[in-house]
């Protein structure tokens, strides 16, 4: 069985085990979710279920995000500037890192996230709420690299 094959089962497995059927639709919008590299919008997940299964709506597939994120199977992301949320497959406390650039998200797994949240809680005194992780906003390296616009 291959990683693309056993990721999907995985995923199939915890939606059943919260206690939600495994669809036909529902199995192709996680398939899309894990045929996308990065952390595809709502949009980009219904262009690529449509490839395989036309007849799905793109209300079957927000309705089937919005069940996974409620189940705590995928994380949505609002990004500063953008209009659409993006999804991110990875639930595990991290930090994404998005390209204010060119509006790449990478994730950086950490052992120190916990750490600084404390640190920040302790010197601000607030009380934070469980999170998944951070978004923090820079240049990627490829949009560093380039040269600027116009010159």
């Amino acid at each position: 069985m291959n990683t693309a094959t056993s990721q999907l089962n995985m995923l199939l497995g915890r939606l059943e085990a919260a206690g939600r059927r495994v669809t036909p639709q529902r199995a192709a919008v996680c398939a899309a979710l894990l045929a996308h590299s990065g952390h595809p919008t709502a949009a980009a997940v219904w262009q690529q279920v449509q490839l395989t299964h036309p007849s799905i709506s793109q209300a079957t597939v927000y309705n089937t995000l919005a069940a996974l994120e409620q189940l705590r199977l995928i994380r949505a992301l609002d990004i500063v500037g953008e209009k659409h949320t993006h999804y991110d497959l990875c639930i595990d406390a991290h930090v994404n890192v998005v390209c204010t650039a060119c509006g790449r998200i990478a994730d950086v797994h950490t052992d120190t996230l916990e750490a600084l949240l404390g640190l920040v809680a302790t010197r601000s005194g607030y009380r934070l709420v469980p999170h998944d992780g951070v978004i923090v906003y820079g240049h990627c390296p490829a949009c560093q690299a380039a040269p600027p616009a116009g010159g």
